[in-house]
């Protein structure tokens, strides 16, 4: 089994602690889940729901920094309480980081929780509303005056 599924089933309550650790040290993770530290009890998943967009989130979840630390985190309305990484202008992040909460894995944007994307695509993120916004149009990226990229809106 690959350590993403261990920790998913872990954070969804389909393995205890101690099974998930076992099959971490199987899988040579280089890493185990400390009773106290990063250990999410019966009560926290109870108070943890997840639903079809990212901030529908809330309850407490694993956080992965790419340090093997997993560190339990509280998540309110896909939101964490501090910002774990810094969103450049351009939308993209100075380090990445995911959340796993009730067997859902989503990728860290400052503290906002947000769906990770597909090799490829590149989220873009408005600094204010934008109208009618819709799949099949056209986004092109400007710096100044020339054109550095561009695509088709998807979602």
């Amino acid at each position: 089994m690959e350590i993403n599924d261990i920790l998913r089933r872990y954070t969804s309550g389909e393995e205890t602690l101690e099974n998930a650790n076992a099959a971490l040290a199987a899988a040579g993770a280089g890493f185990r889940l400390e009773p106290g530290r990063n250990e999410i009890t019966g009560e926290e998943r109870h108070q943890t729901v997840t639903g079809y967009a990212p901030e529908q989130a809330s309850g407490f979840g694993l956080l992965d920094t790419g340090t093997g630390a997993m560190e339990k985190v509280r998540v309110t309305g896909g939101m964490l309480e501090f910002p774990v990484n810094q969103v450049r202008p351009d939308g993209s992040v100075n380090m990445r980081a995911f959340v796993l909460i009730a067997g859902k894995r989503y990728e860290v944007m400052g503290s906002r929780l947000a769906e990770p994307l597909p090799d490829g695509l590149l989220r873009v993120v408005f600094q204010e509303p934008q109208r009618a916004v819709t799949p099949g149009q056209a986004v092109v990226l400007y710096d100044g005056e020339s054109v550095v990229g561009g695509g088709t809106i998807v979602k």
